[in-house]
């Protein structure tokens, strides 16, 4: 199977002038964790939740002031739509990440490949669940300790 068999198709992204305020609500109305940063079509880097509460949120920064070039992962890791996705699955163990961009003919992106998306196309592979198993524990955890928060907002109305 290829990763142009499995990947998303359809990926939000933001250009590295966007403030980081532009990138969360984008993220935040994607439901996604990570946005391929890109330029004239091309990928420049990413941003995840991860980068804008890492190196912005704890250092206090003004979100609407701190563009996304100045936050993002540069030099990503990719993945190529005619790779095997056995090849995309050790990329990501290597990088130790869960999401890749996809892109062709340079640096285009065309979707973006994910482990939930490698675990629902390719069940066969236990490995590839087990995985994204594992990730989609960790995330319900973190938004586990958000739900008192969001209660207490609630609350207050």
């Amino acid at each position: 199977m290829k990763v142009r068999d499995v990947m998303v198709h359809k990926v939000v992204s933001v250009a590295p002038s966007a403030s980081l305020a532009e990138a969360a609500k984008r993220m935040r109305e994607a439901n996604v964790g990570i946005l391929p940063v890109v330029e004239e079509t091309e990928v420049r880097g990413v941003i995840t939740d991860r980068d804008v509460v890492v190196r912005a949120i704890a250092e206090d920064a003004d979100l609407t002031n701190v563009l996304v070039g100045d936050c993002a992962s540069t030099d990503p890791i990719v993945a190529h739509p005619e790779w095997d996705v056995d090849q995309a699955m050790e990329t990501m163990a290597r990088a130790q990440v869960g999401r890749l961009p996809v892109v062709e003919n340079g640096n285009r992106l065309v979707g973006i490949v994910t482990l939930g998306s490698l675990a629902l196309r390719a069940q066969k592979d236990k490995e590839t669940l087990r995985a994204a198993k594992e990730v989609s524990r960790r995330s319900s955890s973190s938004s586990d300790s958000e739900r008192p928060a969001k209660r207490a907002r609630k609350r207050s109305r």
